[in-house]
C-alpha cells in the first residue's frame, strides 16, 4: 500500500503527542514493508521533501500571506498542503489518513480529488478539551472535526472513552469507529552518568526520590492539581522532590502558586526537553504522576510504565483504561489533590508496592501498546476499506478530470 499521512506537527515539530504517534506509526507501517508520504508543517520558511526509503516526508511553509488568527492560518495552512501534496505525489496513493481537524481540509479535498478513502483518526475533541463548546471559534473546530468523521470511511479512536465521546458528540455510527490504543516506543534504561549529567542540568538533587510529571502546562492535563498535592506530600515525607515537564500557558501560574504555597524550593519546571532528556529523567524518577482532568488516551503514563516506573493517574479518559488500580498504578478521582497526595505518600511509604506496580506496568506494555502491533492493527482497518472501497461502486475507473 501507498499511504498519506496528514498531519499538522511532526517531528523535530513537537507539541503535544501527536507528532510522535505520527512518527512512530509511520515508521512501523514501513517496516511492515509499505510506503507511506507524511504531509506536514515545516519548521521554517522552505518547503522541504525528506526521502527516507520508503518513508517520505512533505514539509510545507504556510506562511505566505498574513492570517488575522488561528483558524485562518490553519485553512491557509491546509490550502497549501493541498498544493504541495498534488504536486510532489499525484494520484499515486491508496489511503488518506488524516490526524485531527488541523488537516481535516486537506484530507476531505484529496479524498475527492483522488476518489480515495480517507481515514481520521480522532485524538482529542475540542468539546473534550474545552468541557462544552462556549464561543465562535470553538463552534467552528467542533463543526470541522464533525466534517471529517462524516467524510471518513472509518474513524479511529484510542480508547473506549474516545469512541463514546465521538458517537455521542458527533452522532458518528457505531460501526464506523474502532479503537486502536496509541503505541509507545519503550524508554530504555540508561547509565547512572547519562541520568546525573540531566540532573545536573537542570538543578534536580541526585539524592532524592523524584516525583515527576510530563505534559502540557494547560488545565486540562492537571499539573494545577499536583501543585496543590505537595503541601500535603513534603509533611509526611523530606526526601521527595518534583519534576514538572513541559510548557504551556499555565507555567507562570504554577510557579506562583507553587511560592503561595512554600513549596517552590521543592519543584523544578524544566521547560522544554529532548527526548534523551526526557528518557533520563524517565530512569530518574521514583514515581510518574498523571492527574488530567481530560485525557483521551495519556501515551505519558505507557512511557512511565515501559522503563517500569509506577503511576499515579487521575480515574479519568483513556488513563483510566491502561490502569488497573492496584495491579500496574493506582487512580484517584480527577481534580482531588489530597486523594493524589495520599497516592503518591502510599508509594513512597511502600518501596515493595513501588516494584509490583512498575513490574505489572513494564510487562503490560510489551504485551499491548508496542508500534508493531498499532501498526498491524491500523493496516488490518486499511485492508477492510481497500476490499471495500474496490468492490464498491464509488471507485473512479480512471483519475477524474473536469469536463467542459
Amino acid at each position: 500500500m501507498r499511504i498519506l499521512m496528514l498531519s499538522w506537527e511532526y517531528p523535530p515539530r513537537i507539541v503535544g503527542g501527536l507528532a510522535r504517534h505520527v512518527y512512530w506509526l509511520s515508521k512501523s507501517i514501513v517496516e511492515h514493508g509499505h510506503q507511506v508520504i507524511v504531509g506536514t508543517l515545516s519548521n521554517n520558511s522552505d518547503n522541504v521533501i525528506e526521502r527516507q526509503g520508503d518513508l517520505t516526508i512533505i514539509r510545507i511553509n504556510p506562511y505566505k500571506i498574513p492570517s488575522p488568527d488561528f483558524i485562518s492560518w490553519v485553512h491557509q495552512f491546509n490550502q497549501t498542503l493541498i498544493e504541495d501534496i498534488i504536486d510532489a505525489v499525484g494520484s499515486d496513493i491508496d489511503i488518506i489518513h488524516a490526524h485531527d481537524w488541523l488537516v481535516a481540509r486537506a484530507g476531505i479535498i484529496l479524498k475527492h480529488l483522488y476518489r480515495k478513502p480517507l481515514i481520521a483518526t480522532i485524538h482529542s475533541t475540542e468539546y473534550g478539551r474545552r468541557n462544552g463548546l462556549h464561543n465562535v471559534f470553538e463552534r467552528h473546530i467542533h463543526e470541522v472535526e464533525w466534517l471529517l468523521t462524516y467524510e471518513a470511511w472509518k474513524v479511529i479512536v484510542c480508547s473506549r472513552y474516545m469512541r463514546e465521546e465521538v458517537q455521542r458528540i458527533f452522532a458518528t455510527p457505531s460501526d464506523k469507529i474502532h479503537i486502536i490504543p496509541n503505541g509507545v516506543n519503550p524508554i530504555k534504561k540508561m547509565s547512572f552518568n547519562e541520568v546525573l549529567r540531566v540532573l545536573e542540568k537542570y538543578n534536580i538533587p541526585p539524592n532524592m526520590r523524584i516525583v515527576l510529571f510530563v505534559g502540557r502546562l494547560v488545565y486540562e492535563k492537571g499539573a494545577q492539581i499536583l501543585i496543590e498535592a505537595i503541601p500535603y506530600i513534603t509533611r509526611i515525607a523530606d526526601d521527595v522532590f518534583f519534576v514538572i515537564v513541559g510548557t504551556g500557558p499555565m507555567r507562570e501560574e504554577l510557579e506562583r502558586r507553587s511560592i503561595e504555597l512554600g513549596v517552590r524550593d521543592r519543584i523544578v519546571f524544566t521547560g522544554f526537553v529532548t527526548d534523551q532528556e526526557l528518557h533520563a529523567l524517565y530512569n530518574a524518577a521514583y514515581i510518574a504522576v498523571f492527574p488530567s482532568l481530560y485525557e483521551p488516551f495519556g501515551i505519558v503514563a505507557l512511557e512511565a510504565m515501559s522503563i517500569g516506573k509506577p503511576v499515579v493517574v487521575s480515574n479519568v479518559g483513556g488513563l483510566s483504561e491502561i490502569v488497573e488500580h492496584g495491579k500496574n498504578g493506582l487512580k484517584v478521582p480527577p481534580g482531588d489533590a489530597k486523594a493524589l497526595a495520599n497516592a503518591i505518600i502510599e508509594l513512597l511509604l511502600r518501596p515493595e508496592k513501588v516494584e509490583k506496580l512498575g513490574r505489572n506496568g513494564y510487562t503490560d506494555v510489551y504485551r499491548k501498546y508496542t508500534w508493531d502491533k498499532i501498526a498491524e492493527k491500523t493496516l488490518g482497518i486499511y485492508e477492510k476499506v481497500l476490499d471495500e472501497y474496490n468492490t464498491g461502486l464509488w471507485k473512479p475507473k480512471v483519475f477524474p478530470t473536469r469536463s467542459l
